[in-house]
Order: structure tokens, then sequence, then C-alpha cells
């Protein structure tokens, strides 16, 4: 409990810090930016450690990572020092201080007890993550090392994994702990920041009335982002408990919940059913998986999903950034003032946060940078055109945002120099297209909560310009409709797009682009009008215009030859969740306003909408019982390697002797991953060349010590597929086989001095993958660790280069 009560002191100590600056910049907002101060500071805290450890200034370590939070307290004295209205917004916003001090508290330490039960960090991706963790805590110099590919940068956006190691590092936790409070940090930071904005979002559309319906919106909105999941649960739990009906399963796309009929597997529930569940809940195992996959031939994961798995993945822990940028958007919107090159050049230290908020994002999870720096070019014009006419407010937009953008990309040049983007390109889909059901089942209650705001954003004045708004925003859903046209016929494939999306994929792209063309012409109505909730619905519209783009097109990846959608889907919805997320729940509390004081009987459409909503927390209701083995506390607790310590405590004394008594920029040869075996003349054969998901790259993943091959896929994920990295990786995994296989002692020193290793390990994962085919390594080999005879013939050694052979 102490490492708990460290990170959490750690993480609250960097959000008071950013309290200052962030009064400065999100004075808007009701709390003043109480509510984003977390993800804030803790972005600052990692620029200010990275550039350090960039230039040298810092070393690895412990004194690092407080010495930047002591730069951040720093500055935070100097803006506070300056802004003359500190004292003031502090006491106006001292209760959002608390509020938010509370929620983030609270959703913290609810997450650590849900993980307690599930820390173990194997499975999914979950030891990708962990490399990456440590890779930022032990690499001996920055740009970070890849444990996995020794010799090389890391090649990926891992500033969430650097901020995840600040609190780890600055709270003197382990890892393997840090690990998983990392997650929970990233839950009650997300929470409290979408709570921050939901309040704000409904206090400027309500003004002064209807103070309880702004708590709903504050109170609704972490649910909806971090609670809401699937409507396919509903179906998944009365088919736990037979109940199923062959018509409704099949009209709601959800067919392969109903038993196999004999000689039929396809498509249908193959499992065992009687019975098919022993508690109230479905106990299948990981039936919750099946929520992330309603749409064949991707991924739909949701934020309670992400959280749920525990995969601390960039999409997850950018989720605090995101909500930052987005109330960047929003307090940008409110402003008064025209934004130009003179607002530069009197205010320019807001313009430079803005720029590393902004830059961020592509260094923290490159697929939002688009997104949410494009929501923020739209609000510096909006803003300007409400002040000056076309040309003008374009002019003077120009100017404030180009240096803004070079700044965003200068900042974060030193990852750029080193980051290889698995992208190759923008096509159109050509496929089926996703059905109505399935479109509902994992989009509806998000849709029409937003569709709520309808009820209520118009009034009698502004039906004049209804029309001419309608009729202007129409470009908006049909501009990507006739660029996919143009793209698919550029290719040839015209007439098969059509055929192949179905007709219940054209069906649901009407509505897509329907719900995009009325949740815009809403925004532009409102935006005229300028009235306060015109952010709301902007808001809405392009989450909206997410999900319809990818419907449309992908992004041509790594994927694209099996699946080519798979990663597009999965990243723009999920971008489109959180700005669905807020806007739903501002909407909803403000029908229920509306309808509840008389002053719109439409409001009232908000009831059944609620109804559907509710349906969605059907799923964490279910799912969690289900992850936590019904809260089954024998073994629990928050430590990622405890279980490994109970159960093989010959790998976890490996692996800690390994952390414990090797430089940090020490290379260890480990297993490829590839398995071995002796044929019938005795000679080594592969057996099976699966590497990736698997107990491979181990070492490397839980010490962060380098390692000469890793995951192979996920390295040409991050390094993209072509030839040479192919090769590369190659002449890697044949390097370390060479070493477990060889029958003569010079191949093996002749590996380790390619590999540039120090020490090979022989633990279970070597055993098993090179089995009867190991020389013996002591007798050429300096024994440096030997953990003796565990049990159950357990064992593990660590050996060590001759001085002599390094010599030579």
């Amino acid at each position: 409990m102490t490492d708990v009560i460290a990170f959490w002191l750690v993480a609250l100590l960097i959000g008071a810090c950013a309290l200052p600056i962030g009064f400065a910049t999100f004075r808007r907002l009701p709390d003043a930016g109480a509510g984003l101060a977390l993800p804030l500071g803790l972005l600052l805290v990692g620029y200010a450690y990275f550039v350090l450890r960039i230039i040298g200034a810092l070393h690895q370590g412990r004194g690092g990572y407080l010495f930047a939070i002591v730069l951040l307290a720093v500055l935070a004295l100097a803006v506070s020092g300056r802004d003359r209205r500190f004292r003031a917004t502090l006491q106006r916003s001292w209760p959002g201080v608390m509020i938010a001090t509370g929620v983030f508290t609270l959703s913290f330490f609810a997450y650590v007890t849900f993980r307690s039960y599930n820390a173990e960090i194997v499975g999914t991706e979950q030891p990708m993550d962990f490399m990456y963790l440590n890779a930022m805590l032990q690499s001996p110099d920055y740009p970070p090392h890849d444990p996995w590919l020794a010799g090389e940068r890391a090649s990926y956006y891992y500033f969430g994994y650097l901020q995840v190691g600040v609190l780890t590092g600055a709270s003197g936790v382990p890892a393997s702990t840090g690990y998983n409070l990392g997650l929970a940090y990233t839950f009650a930071a997300a929470a409290t920041a979408i709570a921050s904005l939901a309040a704000a979002l409904a206090r400027w559309a309500l003004g002064t009335r209807g103070r309880r319906w702004v708590i709903a919106a504050a109170v609704l909105a972490p649910m909806l982002l971090l609670g809401l999941g699937s409507l396919s649960v509903v179906f998944e739990w009365a088919a736990a408990h037979g109940h199923y009906s062959q018509g409704l399963y099949k009209a709601f796309g959800v067919e392969w919940l109903i038993p196999c009929k004999d000689g039929i597997r396809e498509n249908c529930f193959s499992g065992n059913i009687s019975p098919r569940t022993s508690e109230w809940f479905p106990t299948e195992y990981w039936f919750w998986w099946r929520g992330s996959r309603i749409i064949p031939n991707t991924i739909t994961e949701f934020p309670f999903f992400s959280f749920l798995l525990g995969d601390l993945h960039p999409h997850v822990m950018a989720i605090p950034l995101v909500m930052l940028s987005v109330g960047v958007t929003a307090t940008t919107w409110r402003g008064r003032s025209l934004l130009s090159w003179r607002t530069l050049r009197r205010q320019p230290f807001p313009a430079l946060l803005i720029a590393l908020i902004l830059g961020a994002l592509a260094f923290q999870n490159a697929w939002d940078v688009l997104t949410f720096s494009g929501m923020f070019v739209v609000a510096v014009f909006v803003r300007n055109l409400r002040l000056v006419r076309f040309l003008p407010a374009t002019i003077a937009s120009a100017n404030y945002l180009a240096p803004v953008a070079v700044v965003a990309v200068l900042a974060y040049l030193p990852w750029y120099l080193d980051f290889s983007s698995q992208a190759s390109g923008f096509y159109p889909y050509i496929g089926a297209g996703t059905r109505p059901a399935h479109a509902f089942l994992q989009f509806g209650a998000l849709l029409l909560a937003t569709l709520v705001a309808l009820a209520w954003c118009f009034r009698k004045e502004d039906r004049s310009v209804l029309l001419r708004s309608a009729s202007f925003t129409l470009w908006v859903p049909l501009l990507p409709l006739f660029l996919w046209a143009a793209l698919a016929a550029y290719r040839g494939e015209y007439g098969k797009a059509v055929d192949a999306r179905g007709a219940g994929g054209w069906v649901t792209l009407v509505l897509y682009g329907s719900t995009v063309w009325a949740l815009t012409t809403a925004f532009v109505v409102l935006s005229i009008a300028r009235r306060s909730a015109a952010p709301l619905l902007g808001f809405a519209a392009v989450g909206a215009l997410l999900i319809f783009g990818a419907e449309l097109f992908f992004i041509r990846d790594v994927f694209f030859g099996a699946v080519p959608r798979l990663n597009t889907v999965f990243k723009l919805t999920y971008q489109a969740w959180m700005l669905l997320s807020l806007a739903g729940a501002v909407a909803l509390a403000i029908a229920l306003e509306r309808a509840w004081s008389g002053r719109s009987r439409a409001g009232w459409v908000a009831v059944p909408v609620l109804v559907i909503v509710s349906l969605g927390f059907v799923y964490p209701l279910t799912a969690i019982p289900n992850r936590t083995n019904n809260f089954d506390g024998t073994d629990s607790s928050i430590d990622g390697l405890a279980r490994l310590a109970r159960n093989d405590p010959a790998e976890y004394a490996l692996q800690q002797w390994v952390r414990d008594h090797t430089g940090t920029g020490d290379i260890i040869i480990e297993a490829s991953g590839r398995t071995w075996r002796r044929d019938a003349s005795g000679q080594a054969v592969l057996a099976d060349g699966g590497v990736d998901y698997s107990d491979s790259g181990r070492i490397g993943s839980r010490t962060g010590r380098q390692t000469p091959i890793g995951w192979y896929f996920h390295e040409i994920q991050w390094r993209g597929d072509t030839p040479a990295v192919r090769d590369l990786l190659g002449k890697r995994q044949d390097l370390v086989d060479h070493a477990y296989t060889a029958t003569d002692h010079a191949t093996v020193l002749d590996s380790m001095r390619q590999t540039g290793a120090r020490y090979l390990v022989v633990g279970s994962v070597e055993r098993s993958r090179y089995a009867g085919l190991m020389p013996k390594f002591a007798e050429f080999l300096d024994t440096a660790f030997d953990t003796g005879d565990l049990g159950n013939g357990r064992s593990a050694q660590v050996y060590r280069l001759p001085a002599v052979a390094v010599a030579r």
C-alpha cells in the first residue's frame, strides 16, 4: 500500500504545481482548469525530463525525475507571481480544486482495487507495454534504446510511457507496480478531466440556472467515457442463461451467440452450453472480448474495454492529454480577441504552451494529432471570423497558427528523427460495409445521446437561418462520399466498391452521413447565433464525422493484406468515443433541464435515450466479475510480477538478478522466440517460427536491458515492412538461435560478439525453445548467476562472456 500512496501523492503534487499555469491558460473554465491540471503538469514534467535527457543534463535515475518536478514548481511560482489575478482565481476555483482532487482520488483507488485482482503483466501486448516503460526508466541515454532490438533507438510514440516513467521513478516504486498504477493514474486523470470539461460546457450552455444539471453532466460524462460498453453485452448475458431467439439475434447481428447445430462450426457459439454459465454473469473465459470486435475484421475498442484488459497502450494513456487539448480548443473558442501574429508577440507564453500540448499529441499517440489539432485550427478560425471578415480572419489565423505549428514540431524534433511511421497511403475502403445492427450495438447509445441536442439547440429565431445552414453544411457529408467515389474510380474499383458495401452497408453510411449533417448544421446555426452551446455541437459533429470517415477510408499499414481497415476503424472510432461521451453527457443534461423546467417538451426524448444508454452499463457490471474471477482475492496484489514470483521463482530470480547486477547499457541474449527441435539425423531444425504475443523478449520487457531481438512482427510495425528491416531482424534471430543450438563453442562466442552481448541467460523459456540442443555453457562461459534447483526441475542461469573472449 505504501507504493500506491507514494504514486498517488506524486501525481497530486505534479497536478498542484501545474495549477498556476492552468489558471493562466484555462481561466474561462468554471474551475479555472483544476480538472486539467493533472495531465498538464505531467506533460510539462515529462517534456522537461525528455529535453534534459536529450541534451545530457540528466542521468538515468530517480534524481532526474525529481529535478524535473522541481523545475515545474519553480515555473509555477514564477507564473503565480506574475499573474495579478492568481489569488482571486484560486479563491474562485478552490471548490473546483477540491472536487477535482476528490474525483481523481476516488477514481484512482477504485481502479487500483480492481486491478489488484488481475495485476499480472502477461498476455495480449502487455509485455510490449512493460518493455517500453522499462526502457524509459533504464535507458542510459536518450532518445531511449529499444530493448527488443539492441543498438537501435525506440521507434514508436512513447511519450505516454515516459510520463508513467516519471510517476514511477519519482515515487520510487518498482516498474512492475508502476505499470498498474500508471493505468490507475490514466483512468483517474481521464475521469477528472472530462468531468471538468462537461461541467464547463453545461455551465456555458445553461448559464446561471440549473446548477444541478451541471453536476449531472459532470457525473455522466466520465460514466459514458470510462464505463459504457457495447450493447451486445445484453445479448451475451441473455445467451449465457439460455435465452435466445433465432430471429432477434440474427436481426441484431449477434447470431454467433446462438449454439451451433450439428455439423456447423462457423458464425455460431461452439462452446459449452450445459451449463453456459455458473453465475449470474457470463463465466465464459473473456466473453467480454467479443464486445471489442463487433464489426467484422476491425477492432472497435472503447475505453472501458481498454482498462478492463489492462494494456498500457499509447491510445489509452493519451486520453487525459486529448481532454487537455479539447480544453484548449474550448477556451480558445470562448475568447473575445483576435488571434494573430500580434497576439504571439504580446503573449508568447500561452502560445508556447499550446504548441507543447498539440505537439505532444503526436508524441503520445500519432493518430490523435490531426484530429485534435484540426479542431483547434477550426476554433481559432471561427473565433477570428466572429470579429472580422473572411479574408482578414483567414490571414490572421494563418499568422497565428503557423508559428504555433512550427514550434509544436521543433519541440519534439528529437523524437521525429527516430520515428518511422508504418502508414503508407490513404485509400478508399472497398469491402463489406458495417451492418446497421452492428453500428447500433457499438455506437448507437453515444450517437443517440448527442442527437438529443437537436431537441433543444434550435430556437424560433434560429429557424430563419436553419435552411440556409443546412444547405451550406450538406457538403460536409457529401465531400467525403465524393472523394471516396473518385478514389475508387481512380483505382478502377468503383463498381466493385458499390456492390461490395451491400445494402446494409449503404444504409449505415446514410445514417452516419445524416447524423454528421444534422450535428454540423446545428453547430453552424449556434455559431451564427453566438450561443455558448456551439462548441458542444462542434465536438459532437467531429465525433460523428470520425465514425463516418472510418466507414469510407483507411490508412494503409502492415495490416493491409489481411484486414485493411482494422487500425483505421480502431483509432478513429476511439477518438469518436471520447468526443461523443463528452458531448452526449452534456446534451442529455441540458435536455433534461429544459424538460424538467417546462421550457421544452422535446427535452423528454432524453428519457428513452437514457434507457438505451443504461443498457451499455450492463457491460461493466458483467465483465468486471468475469475479469476478476468474481473478486477472488486469494493472491491479489498490485505488483505485476507478484504472481511470477510465486509460480516460477527461478524466472523471477533470473530477471531480478539481471536488473540488479547488470549495467543499463549491457546487452543480454535470451531466446529469440522461435522453437527448435532435433530431427532424425540429429540436426537442429526450426519447429515453430511464431514469436509475437509469446514469452520471447521477457528479459528485455521485465528489465529494460537490451536484447538482440524481441517480437519480430512488432518491430516491423514500428520500423516499416521493408527488405532491409526484415533482413536485420532475420539476422538477429539467426545469431541468437545459433548461440543456443551451436555444437561448437566458437559459434556461441561469435554470436555474442556480433550482437554485442555480454551475458546469455538460460531459464525455463530457453529450455522449452531449445530442448536438448543447448551446449554446456559453463564449460566456456563464466557462470555469473545460478539459482540452483528450486524444485520441479526449475532453475535459471546467467552466463558472462569471459574477459579473454571480450579482448579478442
